[in-house]
Protein backbone atom coordinates (compact mmCIF):
# COMPACT_ATOMS: atom_id res chain seq x y z
CA UNK A 1 0.00 0.00 0.00
CA UNK A 2 2.70 2.21 0.74
CA UNK A 3 3.94 2.33 -3.18
CA UNK A 4 0.34 3.11 -4.38
CA UNK A 5 -0.12 5.66 -2.30
CA UNK A 6 3.25 7.51 -3.61
CA UNK A 7 2.81 6.24 -6.53
CA UNK A 8 -0.63 8.38 -6.24
CA UNK A 9 0.77 11.17 -5.13
CA UNK A 10 3.50 11.37 -7.63
CA UNK A 11 1.24 10.91 -9.93
CA UNK A 12 -1.28 13.92 -8.84
CA UNK A 13 1.68 15.82 -8.40
CA UNK A 14 2.45 15.17 -12.27
CA UNK A 15 -1.13 15.90 -12.89
CA UNK A 16 -0.39 18.98 -10.99
CA UNK A 17 2.61 20.33 -13.09
CA UNK A 18 1.44 19.44 -16.33
CA UNK A 19 -1.36 21.38 -15.80
CA UNK A 20 0.35 24.44 -14.34
CA UNK A 21 2.58 23.78 -17.60
CA UNK A 22 -0.38 24.02 -20.11
CA UNK A 23 -2.16 26.90 -18.27
CA UNK A 24 1.41 29.09 -17.94
CA UNK A 25 1.96 28.09 -21.90
CA UNK A 26 -1.67 28.46 -22.89
CA UNK A 27 -1.74 29.52 -26.67
CA UNK A 28 -3.19 33.33 -26.62
CA UNK A 29 -7.00 33.17 -28.51
CA UNK A 30 -7.16 35.63 -31.45
CA UNK A 31 -8.81 38.27 -29.65
CA UNK A 32 -5.49 38.90 -27.74
CA UNK A 33 -3.38 38.67 -30.66
CA UNK A 34 -5.46 41.15 -32.12
CA UNK A 35 -4.90 43.16 -28.95
CA UNK A 36 -1.30 42.66 -29.10
CA UNK A 37 -1.39 43.53 -32.79
CA UNK A 38 -3.05 46.74 -32.57
CA UNK A 39 -1.10 47.73 -29.27
CA UNK A 40 2.42 47.21 -31.54
CA UNK A 41 0.79 48.84 -34.50
CA UNK A 42 -0.56 52.09 -32.03
CA UNK A 43 2.93 52.30 -30.63
CA UNK A 44 4.51 52.78 -34.27
CA UNK A 45 1.61 54.89 -35.30
CA UNK A 46 2.20 57.20 -32.63
CA UNK A 47 5.97 57.59 -33.39
CA UNK A 48 5.16 58.14 -37.02
CA UNK A 49 2.74 60.60 -36.09
CA UNK A 50 5.33 62.18 -33.65
CA UNK A 51 7.66 62.36 -36.88
CA UNK A 52 4.79 63.57 -39.05
CA UNK A 53 4.44 66.41 -36.28
CA UNK A 54 8.47 67.63 -36.41
CA UNK A 55 8.24 67.55 -39.79
CA UNK A 56 5.55 69.75 -39.95
CA UNK A 57 7.32 72.01 -37.33
CA UNK A 58 10.42 72.30 -39.21
CA UNK A 59 8.79 73.24 -42.43
CA UNK A 60 6.14 75.34 -40.65
CA UNK A 61 9.76 77.40 -39.26
CA UNK A 62 11.31 77.70 -42.77
CA UNK A 63 8.30 78.65 -44.27
CA UNK A 64 8.11 81.59 -42.08
CA UNK A 65 11.69 81.96 -42.56
CA UNK A 66 11.52 82.45 -46.02
CA UNK A 67 8.17 84.45 -45.82
CA UNK A 68 10.57 86.99 -43.73
CA UNK A 69 13.12 86.68 -46.37
CA UNK A 70 10.87 87.70 -49.02
CA UNK A 71 9.28 90.59 -47.12
CA UNK A 72 12.98 91.72 -46.79
CA UNK A 73 13.56 91.68 -49.99
CA UNK A 74 10.37 92.65 -51.16
CA UNK A 75 10.80 96.31 -48.51
CA UNK A 76 14.58 96.51 -50.43
CA UNK A 77 13.18 96.37 -53.93
CA UNK A 78 10.15 99.24 -53.00
CA UNK A 79 12.87 101.73 -51.41
CA UNK A 80 15.19 100.98 -54.63
CA UNK A 81 12.48 101.29 -56.67
CA UNK A 82 11.52 104.83 -55.03
CA UNK A 83 14.74 106.06 -55.28
CA UNK A 84 15.00 105.08 -58.87
CA UNK A 85 11.38 107.34 -59.57
CA UNK A 86 12.98 110.02 -58.09
CA UNK A 87 16.51 110.05 -59.93
CA UNK A 88 13.83 110.11 -63.29
CA UNK A 89 12.18 112.66 -61.68
CA UNK A 90 15.15 114.70 -61.27
CA UNK A 91 16.66 113.78 -64.35
CA UNK A 92 13.73 114.68 -66.29
CA UNK A 93 13.61 117.85 -64.39
CA UNK A 94 16.86 118.45 -65.57
CA UNK A 95 16.39 117.98 -69.05
CA UNK A 96 13.50 119.89 -69.64
CA UNK A 97 14.78 122.80 -67.88
CA UNK A 98 17.82 122.59 -69.79
CA UNK A 99 16.10 122.24 -72.74
CA UNK A 100 13.96 125.19 -71.57
CA UNK A 101 16.60 126.91 -70.93
CA UNK A 102 18.63 126.36 -74.49
CA UNK A 103 14.71 127.38 -76.08
CA UNK A 104 14.85 130.45 -74.19
CA UNK A 105 17.76 131.19 -75.13
CA UNK A 106 17.62 130.77 -78.76
CA UNK A 107 14.44 132.61 -78.65
CA UNK A 108 16.34 135.85 -77.02
CA UNK A 109 19.00 135.07 -80.15
CA UNK A 110 16.17 134.97 -82.85
CA UNK A 111 14.32 138.44 -81.59
CA UNK A 112 17.34 140.28 -81.66
CA UNK A 113 18.15 139.18 -85.17
CA UNK A 114 14.78 139.79 -86.12
CA UNK A 115 15.15 143.50 -84.54
CA UNK A 116 18.08 143.74 -86.55
CA UNK A 117 16.82 142.74 -89.71
CA UNK A 118 13.87 145.25 -89.42
CA UNK A 119 16.12 147.82 -88.48
CA UNK A 120 18.19 146.84 -91.72
CA UNK A 121 15.06 146.83 -93.34
CA UNK A 122 14.11 150.39 -92.76
CA UNK A 123 17.60 151.90 -93.34
CA UNK A 124 16.86 150.02 -96.93
CA UNK A 125 13.46 151.35 -97.59
CA UNK A 126 13.32 154.44 -98.53
CA UNK A 127 10.47 156.64 -96.65
CA UNK A 128 7.16 157.16 -98.41
CA UNK A 129 8.26 160.90 -98.62
CA UNK A 130 11.83 160.49 -100.08
CA UNK A 131 12.28 159.44 -103.49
Amino acid sequence: MGKTLSSRIVAALTWVIVAAVLAGCQQPTPSEKQARLLAAENIDLKARLADQHKQIAALQQKHSEELQKRDQEAARCQTRLEAMQKDLQKGIAERVGDVTTRVMDENAQLRKQIEQLQAELKKLKPEPGQP
